[in-house]
């Protein structure tokens, strides 16, 4: 019988780690991140009967990803049946200072590697054990904010993504996570400075964590969803306030 698993990218960020940890309750999990020494501390961590695998591969090597993900796979007799794309890279800084790289670098970790991963995913090798995705996004995919114009847009392609494959490939669900402002190692510098508190008065429900997100996922894999190619919105009312 052959054993599915659930990829979780960027299991080492803050939000990677909790829906792991959750995840491991129910599912054997492929966890990938860049550091093999703190995959390998998140995998001796969780405590679960079901099979934990990891992935050590930089996304900035994007021209890689296609032919590593595929091997990796093959080597470890591994199929794929959900996918939640956590892996994010955030950087807030004026326009004109960013550099071609710097743009490269958020898009590859943010859009293509997830691109190129689907790209596998939907191949007659493994089409057939796809199941779901879920993508998280980022609240200002949807509303500006000064020095954000490029993580913004990386996260918008996102919103796009989803509905295009969710489209072509009905056999699968992709949905993604609007998200707003929880607090992470990624985000904390965003927490530190009083002037920039201001930005978090809209949310009704004040700001989030990282356990409410990993409850949300599992909404969106759980095998009765009715829902695919959707924007859901995670952002404590932020959207409406």
């Amino acid at each position: 019988m052959t054993k599915l698993y659930t990829l979780i990218t960027g299991a080492t960020s803050s939000i990677g780690m909790d829906i792991a940890h959750n995840r491991a309750n129910t599912d054997n999990l492929l966890l990938h991140g860049r550091d093999l020494d703190a995959l390998s501390k998140l995998a001796n961590e969780i405590s679960t009967t079901n099979n934990i695998k990891i992935w050590c591969f930089d996304f900035t090597d994007i021209n890689e990803l296609h032919n590593d993900f595929s091997r990796m796979l093959e080597n470890e007799n591994i199929k794929i049946n959900k996918v939640v794309h956590a892996a994010g890279h955030l950087k807030i800084m004026p326009f004109r200072a960013f550099k071609y790289n710097d743009t490269l670098d958020i898009f590859s970790i943010n859009v293509f590697s997830i691109i190129e991963i689907i790209r596998v995913l939907t191949k007659k090798a493994h089409k057939e054990h796809l199941e779901s995705v879920v993508m998280i996004s980022a609240f200002f995919s949807k509303f500006g904010d000064k020095g954000n114009a490029i993580y913004s847009s990386s996260k918008g392609a996102l919103n796009s993504i989803v509905k295009g494959l969710a489209a072509e490939f009905s056999h699968a669900r992709f949905n993604v996570i609007i998200l707003g402002a929880v607090r992470t190692k990624m985000t904390e510098h965003l927490f530190e400075a009083n002037s920039d508190m201001k930005r978090f008065d809209r949310y009704i429900l004040g700001t989030g964590n990282t356990n409410q997100v990993s409850v949300t996922v599992d909404f969106l894999l759980s095998e009765n969803l009715w829902m695919t190619g959707q924007e859901v919105f995670l952002d404590g009312g932020a959207s409406i306030a």
